[in-house]
């Protein structure tokens, strides 16, 4: 298989893995929230309530930015042939 197909993939694979792992991390995330003592924890509240949307952002643009780089380099070989 060629290396650039093999990345193409790969970035796909990561973009659903992204969605697949939303839910649970935002389930996780509610029960941190939903913990009484999360009041003691100076800031923690507005790092957990953000921390889902960067994981989701950071597999979707790897994943992205992975299937782009593939594509891109898999056109510029096919031209050179």
């Amino acid at each position: 298989m060629d290396r650039n197909i093999l990345s193409i993939v790969m970035g796909v694979v990561a973009i659903a893995i992204a969605f697949v792992m939303f839910p649970i991390v935002l389930d996780g995330a509610n029960t941190i929230l939903t913990d009484a003592n999360i009041a003691d924890y100076t800031g923690l509240e507005a790092v957990v309530e953000v921390s889902p949307l960067i994981v989701f952002v950071a597999l979707l643009l790897g994943g992205g930015l992975l299937s782009f780089k593939g594509y891109s380099s898999y056109r510029s070989s096919r031209k050179r042939r």
